[in-house]
């Protein structure tokens, strides 16, 4: 079974998770707790506004999955930050989950040339089924590019999906017996 992956929400209400717009209609205080999470660059304090074209809305209506074990990802920044050791708990979710919803893959990496905060060509974006669906089995090496450009400026640490691909999935999916796994077990 092919599965993708979602950081466990601090405060998640419910057995389904939903986009940053429903959340704001559910929880007031649990939106303004995850809207800060843009504030840390200028940029991306623009990316809930910003209109994912394939999808024909916000970024605040999609939820944004890792098509990667975590533990690769703990492994990756673990390579770079050898000093790196906090916990992150990730929903281990059935690909079969977003049937039916409109879902892309969005591979920052396809071209060579992403900036982040411009505007992404059309070849990024493909559309995601539980049918057409790969999960990777290894951290894209521009991945561990990005975190060593981090460690290089000093940084004590990177943000874990910088250059993996994401699934975006337009609309709310259902948790509801699904494995947490903490990143730091292995696979």
């Amino acid at each position: 079974m092919s599965y993708i992956y979602h950081m466990v929400p601090k405060n998640l209400i419910g057995h389904v998770l939903v986009p940053l717009q429903s959340l704001r209609e559910i929880s007031e205080e649990n939106y303004r707790t995850e809207i800060k999470k843009y504030d840390d660059h200028p940029k991306r304090k623009e990316l809930p506004q910003r209109v994912i074209k394939k999808l024909n809305c916000p970024q605040s209506e999609v939820l944004h999955f890792s098509p990667i074990h975590p533990h690769l990802m703990f492994k990756g920044l673990k390579s770079i930050f050898p000093e790196w050791n906090y916990s992150s708990k990730y929903f281990e979710i059935p690909i079969q989950r977003i049937e039916g919803l409109p879902a892309i893959k969005f591979d920052m990496n396809v071209t060579g040339s992403y900036v982040f905060g411009e505007d992404e060509p059309e070849e990024m974006f493909e559309w995601v089924t539980p049918q057409n669906y790969e999960i990777l089995r290894e951290i894209p090496v521009e991945a561990i590019e990005f975190y060593q450009q981090w460690r290089d400026r000093g940084e004590r640490g990177a943000p874990a999906m910088a250059r993996i691909p994401h699934v975006m999935v337009r609309g709310e999916v259902d948790i509801n017996g699904c494995r947490v796994i903490d990143w730091k077990s292995p696979i």
